[in-house]
């Protein structure tokens, strides 16, 4: 049989319930000591994510890499430090002042992307072969096997 702790409810004792605090469970005679400073987490996944010591080198290299072909890194980049991204304006007392320009860089490389990829796909799927004419023959892609001659065994 379980030993049941007088005044607290079974779901606190199973750890359904958080448990408050122990400063605010007992009384102190003390003199009130000052918070420690709120932890700090440069990634969304917190205490589980990099110290803010190895995040600045994974914001640049997602940021670099960015550039090499890869625009989505720039968007992983900003959802894995959103945080950074989310924070105030940084100065240098703030704890993402290095990596905050990287997130930031990415953010504004990845939008740039973004508007340049849907403006090349609504012209495609818009303007059709009425913008484009009898080049557009030329630029479809649905037609290869036809210019090929490989649609036979198809029926």
């Amino acid at each position: 049989m379980e030993a049941r702790v007088a005044g607290v409810p079974q779901d606190e004792e199973s750890g359904l319930l958080p448990r408050p605090p122990a400063a605010s469970r007992r009384p102190s005679s003390a003199a009130p000591r000052r918070a420690p400073p709120p932890v700090v987490w440069a990634t969304v996944d917190g205490p589980l994510g990099l110290p803010l010591e190895e995040a600045e080198g994974h914001a640049r290299r997602f940021f670099l890499w960015g550039f090499a072909c890869l625009p989505f890194l720039w968007a992983i980049n900003c959802c894995y430090f959103w945080p950074v991204l989310r924070s105030p304006v940084a100065s240098s007392s703030s704890p993402f002042y290095r990596i905050r320009p990287y997130i930031l860089r990415s953010a504004v490389g990845f939008t740039i992307f973004s508007l340049v990829l849907l403006t090349w796909a609504t012209t495609f799927i818009i303007g059709g072969e009425r913008l484009f004419g009898p080049a557009w023959n030329d630029l479809v892609m649905y037609n290869v096997a036809d210019k090929l001659g490989i649609t036979g065994f198809m029926g």
